[in-house]
């Protein structure tokens, strides 16, 4: 099944392509995208801060304060979510099916933790790491073809050589958390996801969490929690940009 919707989606790429030709999100140039030039007008996070409270923090670190409630050391955000091109090409990927989007994505996380030097400073690699995308739930996976947080772990993986573990399962088709408060994202998210054994994976190994976007940083806690609660110790969130509260 999930072979068929992934040709699906592979030949419906091609046809939009051929009847709508691929143009840059910024300029309307033809061929990709985001072309070279836009994409430098998105400007990597410079800022080093505690995701879930943005009190500054030594390479995103989770402050102690916050640490109470999350088993997350550290979440990484890419870049600015402001930026609209940017938003441009994540509602591309999430709103209008474009797969392809998620290469460019990729791309813009791939250039943050290198000009960052995250991996190399926390000593994260293939050895010891593993990648693991936010799950969707599976009727929601089947409307849109594919998840986005896999893309994304999968343009990453190829570039680091960290193997993906899809270690959690979502067990609640939860509302979307765009338009909710705070506590109504925590109550929303609570409970949603599920452990999935796999035993070639060595609970001593990083994890690296992908999601797309965060806003309170709720969805990357709940799938920490239970992570931490299967025994493992060292994990780490990683999203392409963190929306306004």
């Amino acid at each position: 099944m999930k072979n068929l919707v992934n040709n699906l989606s592979s030949v419906k790429d091609f046809l939009l392509n051929l009847i709508f030709p691929k143009e840059c999100l910024g300029c309307g140039q033809e061929g990709r995208y985001l072309c070279q030039l836009c994409q430098s007008k998105i400007l990597l996070n410079q800022k080093n801060y505690c995701a879930f409270c943005h009190k500054e923090s030594s390479l995103s670190k989770i402050c102690q304060l916050c640490q109470k409630e999350s088993p997350l050391l550290n979440i990484w955000v890419a870049a600015d979510y402001n930026n609209e091109i940017l938003q441009s090409l994540i509602h591309n990927l999430k709103y209008k099916y474009i797969e392809e989007s998620s290469q460019s994505l990729a791309g813009l996380i791939i250039s943050y933790l290198e000009k960052n030097k995250i991996f190399s400073l926390l000593a994260i690699n293939r050895s010891n790491a593993v990648m693991v995308p936010v799950p969707l739930h599976k009727k929601r996976y089947l409307e849109r073809g594919f998840n986005q947080s896999f893309l994304l772990a999968k343009e990453i993986s190829d570039f680091y050589k960290i193997e993906i573990g899809q270690l959690l399962r979502r067990r609640v088709n939860t509302i979307s958390q765009v338009n909710l408060k705070r506590n109504e994202r925590q109550a929303n998210i609570q409970n949603a996801f599920v452990f999935q054994e796999d035993k070639l994976i060595d609970k001593n190994k990083k994890i690296i969490l992908i999601d797309d976007v965060i806003t309170t940083g709720s969805t990357l806690n709940e799938c920490a929690k239970v992570l931490a609660k299967s025994g493992f110790k060292e994990i780490y969130g990683l999203a392409i940009a963190q929306r306004d509260d």
